[in-house]
């Protein structure tokens, strides 16, 4: 069952913009996040998909900001064959394991313009607490 799904897009303009501060970077990204942009040729592209990543799991959680969760709390890695995943710590993964989560699938596209992410939440049971709206 389905219980929660989040989508977010963002300019890569925009998040070139935002790497001017080099305090996002370790307020958003892990360092396994921030080696692998820095490894393309393109960083703020990748950047930008793992931003929206991380908005669309908030999103999918319907985390109004009162739940804790940070940033860092959400990490995108990737599999060997190239897909991504999600690993969720700390405060996050309590409200992943409150709403009794266990699938989280993970979606990303980007273009020299835009970067798009969407996140499906998925449990075999019963959720463990309250589904709140988002």
């Amino acid at each position: 069952m389905i219980v929660g799904l989040g989508t977010d897009v963002l300019a890569v303009a925009r998040m070139a913009a935002s790497l001017a501060d080099p305090g996002l970077r370790d307020t958003v990204f892990t360092p396994d996040e921030v080696a692998y942009c820095e490894s393309m040729r393109h960083p703020a592209q990748h950047y930008a998909a793992r931003f929206a990543a991380k908005e669309a799991l908030f999103k999918a959680l319907a985390a109004d900001g009162q739940d804790g969760m940070r940033w860092r709390e959400v990490e995108v890695r990737r599999e060997p064959s190239g897909r991504p995943t999600l690993a969720l710590s700390g405060a996050t993964r309590v409200l992943a394991e409150r709403l009794a989560v266990d699938g989280v699938f993970v979606t990303l596209t980007h273009t020299s313009e835009h970067a798009a992410a969407t996140v499906v939440l998925e449990t075999r049971g019963a959720p463990g607490g309250e589904r709140r709206a988002g």
